[in-house]
């Protein structure tokens, strides 16, 4: 810290200089929900307009055919890639969906491209990664090569640690700050090749040139992924707090065209909650349809909570109406007093047979006339 006086009319005037504060990493952890056991690898969230978006490398993405993201942290924000696109050596840049949208980091621009002079400052630094739990993971590195212009390579410092695939994506961190992340370890030397930040980011600005501007509404981004779930109508799955059974069984299908399919997710801790966000007005409700379509009957919600919202920048929950489900000809209804909604939480305590597993086909929302 820094302080610089003037003196202008006799007066004396104090200016105080701070540091700039410094974009601090948001990242999460890359799963797969057919192999929820497994980490895939490591994704950094960074802001674009009304965009959230994951960086991360390509491979990572790849092997899964739906990149499932937990953030950092124990709110336990989720999300999904609605489309990846390959950047090049390796670089991937995706499209989120889901929770983690609320919390995605600082905007791309405001992130550090001068990598050249923070490895001036030394050769060492910290892989930053996150658990599989939403924990953090570090690992110090000592930098043993730099081509100056795109990649870097580093070694585990300490004695018997390896880098281990699930850390593909991890961020290589100086000072505090990222230089790079890292793409891949070579199985015999351990050695590690990480994509500097300032190459890294250029390729992410050079593909978000091309697109559209973003919309101002994110829960009105279309999917772009092939295969998946279209909207039915306004009413669309915008968070999850638990991840489905496995990639067919999507939560977006809750709200989903047609008759095919049905949403399935495995209980972590009651209640199973989704929330619906719905046009950019606020609309009166005066319920929730709940659909079994092709859902196991043992596995359907039968206790419930419906919780609405009209605050458009952060849900302030309010009780509309709760109550136990009777389902008849694959059909539920729970109705309430008419009230004003923007967004819709659903809370869902119990399975028919009091399992570890939800499913349901379809959700639909009744708007008052």
């Amino acid at each position: 810290m820094a302080a610089r006086w003037r003196c202008r009319s006799g007066l004396l005037i104090g200016v105080l200089l701070l540091p700039a504060a410094a974009a601090w990493p948001q990242q999460a952890v890359v799963r797969s929900y057919d192999a929820p056991e497994l980490e895939v690898g490591q994704a950094w969230l960074t802001r674009s307009g009304s965009r959230c978006l994951a960086v991360l490398p390509l491979h990572v993405a790849a092997e899964t055919s739906v990149p499932s993201l937990l953030r950092e942290g124990s709110a336990g924000l989720r999300g999904e890639a609605t489309a990846v696109i390959d950047l090049g050596d390796d670089a991937a840049v995706a499209m989120l969906a889901g929770g983690i949208t609320a919390d995605c980091g600082f905007t791309l621009g405001s992130i550090s491209r001068n990598v050249t002079r923070r490895l001036r400052d030394g050769g060492l630094g910290t892989l930053r990664s996150v658990n599989g739990d939403g924990t953090l993971g570090r690992l110090s590195v000592s930098i043993v090569d730099d081509d100056g212009e795109r990649f870097l390579r580093v070694l585990p410092t300490a004695d018997g640690e390896r880098l281990r695939k699930g850390l593909s994506g991890s961020l290589l961190m100086v000072d505090d700050q990222p230089v790079g992340m890292l793409l891949s370890v070579h199985a015999r030397s351990g050695v590690g090749t990480v994509l500097r930040t300032d190459a890294l980011l250029a390729k992410v600005d050079a593909h978000l040139r091309g697109l559209a501007p973003p919309v101002s509404d994110p829960a009105a981004v279309p999917a772009q992924r092939s295969g998946a779930p279209a909207a039915a109508g306004p009413w669309q799955v915008r968070a999850w707090t638990d991840d489905p059974v496995g990639s067919a069984h999507l939560t977006g299908l809750l709200t989903a065209t047609g008759e095919e399919g049905y949403w399935s997710a495995r209980v972590a801790q009651w209640p199973v909650a989704v929330e619906l966000g719905g046009p950019q007005s606020v609309r009166p409700v005066r319920g929730v349809t709940f659909v079994a379509g092709e859902a196991p009957a043992a596995e359907l919600p039968v206790r419930v909570q419906i919780l609405t919202s009209v605050n458009a920048e952060r849900p302030a929950w309010r009780v509309a109406g709760s109550g136990t489900l009777a389902y008849q000809d694959g059909v539920a209804w729970l109705e309430f007093a008419p009230t004003r909604a923007r967004f819709i939480r659903i809370e869902m305590f119990q399975a028919r047979d009091g399992g570890e597993v939800l499913a349901l086909a379809r959700l639909g929302v009744l708007e008052d006339d």
